[in-house]
């Protein structure tokens, strides 16, 4: 079973979410694998592991991931869940591919805070980053903070920081 959801923005009229389908599988394997010294995970993915964790995704209720698009060009993924009852966590956040310039990473990301903020409008947000991973600048640029420091970063974002943003996403369920 698919989830089809697609999450659109005034702000940034070429920029979708759309909820990552099966035939997503092989980019999001090989955009993982090229960027798998930032994640926890650090092993080239094979493509029976990554079908196994995909059809797990699929399963989990609360747990969404997106592909980014700018103009009906697929350039990255971001996902999140729920943690527990009190806490969404992203995760796979990849830039995969350029794309034309016009839509942005932070871009997506504000969107899908947004998102976020509306359908989970109690829960707290946050990531855990490795802290060797050059991401955490961009997630601070994008209104994140360190939380807390174990072997790597647990880093959130206020509820008004997200408001901040000023941004107003729309999601139609196809």
């Amino acid at each position: 079973m698919d989830k089809k959801i697609v999450i659109t923005c005034e702000n940034f009229p070429g920029l979708r979410l759309l909820s990552a389908l099966d035939a997503d599988q092989e980019k999001l394997r090989i955009w993982k694998n090229n960027h798998r010294s930032s994640f926890f995970y650090q092993e080239n993915i094979q493509p029976d592991q990554q079908l196994k964790w995909f059809q797990g995704y699929l399963n989990r209720a609360d747990d969404y991931m997106f592909m980014v698009e700018e103009d009906g060009y697929r350039i990255g993924c971001m996902a999140f869940r729920a943690e527990d009852e009190d806490i969404i966590d992203l995760y796979n956040i990849i830039r995969g591919e350029a794309g034309e310039g016009k839509v942005t990473m932070r871009d997506a990301m504000c969107v899908m805070l947004a998102y976020i903020k509306t359908a989970f409008p109690e829960r707290r947000i946050k990531c855990d980053v490795l802290k060797d991973n050059p991401a955490v600048k961009w997630y601070q640029k994008c209104g994140f903070s360190i939380l807390e420091e174990k072997e790597y970063y647990i880093m959130g974002i206020q509820k008004e920081d997200i408001s901040a943003l000023m941004i107003d996403s729309k999601e139609e369920i196809l």
